[in-house]
């Protein structure tokens, strides 16, 4: 775990940016920053220069072990900076893991470029007047990759493994195990059909078991090859249903798929043969990669935009794929500061937002929009939403207010964060915000870089409490998921809301509106009393930049769903 500290609290922030931004900053480079109905996105136009982006990554470190230098033909060459888990099981699903899940997997609901949910496992789907069960039907005719029929009791068999009793417990996403602590029961209703009955109405069920969600909370498993082995062997040797197959996986190196024949959904099928995914975290490692023939496609950002284009690539945009979010857990406890509304309010209004996106990203890349997932073009929306704007003297009278001017005995604050692939330079990002409130509110601040999966883990746990989180998460149109898991359900370990009744009941109330005609202006109205109470907030959402080498004719990624999407678009040269 890496302390990270920039000078005393009168350094100028701008001194701060061309520090960070030199990729020398703390002496490490600037990397890639980690991590649920818009037009469609397709290759961008590409995106002015920042002011201060570094001209140049760092030198490349070796390329990755079995970089390949054959000739790649029906090949598409991947490369992330995280995949999380490495995990196959709905239940070790957070959200990079989508990255590999999208491909290998069959999910029960498909969606498209425009946002809308569409058939995939299930051919249909419709809710109870009440709202609580959903009957769900079946289509005919798919086989997972060994070769077994995927049957309702498969079906039954994944519904119960994912949303189950055991899974309250046994799920690593805090979304997963709101649901499952939900679900009253899930029962076969025919030989095609079965209906899932919640506790409490839950409209956004459908979103969240689609690809258009975070994760692979969705996925299809076939019961009898995951019985014979067991939840560690299943991941040892997963079989799905979706357009790939695994052939080979390396734990933190390559993730080789080749094309599933006999794929459900032909129309969906890609038009290349292997999809070699690599985990490669150095940006400046892709992008040689990727000028040297060895990749086809990698995670970018704008610094190396540049290297991009004149090593004969383009860049090519995912459309609000994250956001930036900063969160404060543990805040309705009396003894922390941040119990105070005036400070989490002052904490925001401290931050120049503008600046950091402009800086840091350029208005191609990052836009100061949006309140955490429910951004512009998500359910819910309205300019209303959008973040503080900077003003450092009402922060200040702010903390003044709270008890705390000029920061006298706040203490020290400490930010916790981490690197990962959908948000570029986080940590820098982290640090500027931290420098900020030292000059703005007069306080100490200590930045700590971690591990994306032990600062969540220590999250969960209530390591954190009183503390603040500076991290990407996945963009979705539906943020009924995540509402309920952060305010809707205090008995978990990602629950932000203060354990308060008041908050709690908003949650329920909003995740109870079924009909689609009034769900926008319930989560509309629901979020504004929320983002009031600003036990989290944001600096804005990130389009994730994708570097694409010239075998890639064609390419267009979906907005709103963060990772690599759509990959049947893909055209090859």
């Amino acid at each position: 775990m890496l302390h990270r500290k920039l000078g005393a609290k009168s350094l100028l922030i701008m001194m701060a940016i061309l520090l960070l931004l030199a990729i020398g900053a703390c002496g490490g480079p600037a990397e890639d920053a980690d991590t649920a109905a818009p037009a469609a996105a397709t290759s961008a136009p590409s995106a002015p220069e920042a002011t201060a982006v570094p001209a140049a990554p760092a030198q490349p470190t070796e390329a990755p072990s079995g970089a390949m230098t054959e000739e790649t033909g029906g090949k598409v060459t991947l490369m992330n900076a995280v995949w999380a888990t490495e995990l196959f099981t709905p239940r070790d699903g957070v959200g990079e893991t989508a990255t590999y899940g999208r491909q290998m997997h069959a999910f029960w609901i498909n969606g498209n470029e425009n946002l809308e949910m569409v058939p995939g496992v299930l051919t249909d789907w419709s809710v109870s007047e009440d709202g609580l069960s959903w009957d769900l039907t079946l289509r005919d005719g798919i086989v997972f990759h060994n070769g077994d029929p995927l049957t309702i009791d498969d079906a039954m068999f994944t519904m119960e493994f994912t949303f189950g009793p055991e899974a309250v417990t046994e799920s690593i996403s805090p979304s997963v195990q709101a649901e499952a602590a939900d679900t009253a029961s899930i029962e076969a209703t025919g030989p095609d059909t079965l209906r899932v009955t919640h506790a409490s109405p839950k409209a956004f069920f459908p979103f969240f078991i689609s690809d258009l969600s975070f994760g692979i909370a969705g996925v299809l498993l076939p019961k009898n090859h995951f019985e014979s082995l067991g939840q560690d062997g299943y991941n040892d040797d997963p079989v799905g249903a979706g357009p790939f197959r695994l052939e080979k996986h390396v734990i933190s190196e390559q993730i080789l798929l080749e094309r599933f024949e006999d794929y459900f959904l032909p129309e969906r099928g890609p038009s290349f043969q292997t999809l070699d995914m690599r985990l490669v975290p150095e940006v400046a490692t892709r992008v040689a990669a990727l000028r040297a023939g060895d990749a086809d496609v990698v995670e970018a950002n704008l610094a190396v935009k540049d290297q991009v284009e004149d090593g004969g690539g383009r860049m090519i945009w995912s459309q609000e794929s994250s956001y930036i979010w900063i969160l404060l857990p543990g805040c309705w406890e009396e003894q922390f500061p941040c119990h105070k509304k005036e400070v989490r309010h002052a904490l925001d209004y401290a931050i120049d937002k503008d600046l950091i996106i402009n800086q840091l990203y350029g208005p191609q890349a990052a836009v100061s929009k949006g309140w955490n997932w429910a951004t512009p073009n998500a359910l819910g929306y309205s300019e209303e939403l959008d973040p503080f704007p900077y003003d450092p003297e009402l922060a200040q009278q702010l903390m003044a207010d709270a008890g705390y001017p000029d920061g006298d005995g706040f203490g020290t604050l400490e930010v916790h964060t981490w690197k990962a692939g959908d948000v570029p330079f986080l940590p820098e990002q982290a640090q500027l915000i931290a420098d900020m409130w030292e000059k703005n509110l007069g306080i100490d601040v200590d930045v700590i870089v971690g591990e994306a999966a032990t600062v969540r883990e220590r999250w969960f746990d209530r390591q954190l409490d009183g503390k603040v989180i500076v991290r990407a998460n996945e963009t979705r149109w539906d943020g009924g998921s995540i509402t309920n898991a952060v305010y809707g359900n205090p008995e978990g370990g990602a629950h932000l809301g203060g354990r308060r009744d008041d908050l709690i009941k908003i949650a329920k109330d909003v995740l109870s509106v079924v009909d689609p005609a009034l769900r926008q202006e319930a989560f509309n109205e629901a979020y504004k009393i929320l983002r009031e109470e600003h036990y989290e907030f944001g600096t804005g959402y990130v389009n994730l930049p994708w570097g694409v080498g010239p075998r890639i004719a064609e390419w267009e990624p979906w907005p709103v769903v963060a990772y690599q999407t759509a990959l049947w678009t893909m055209k090859l040269n």
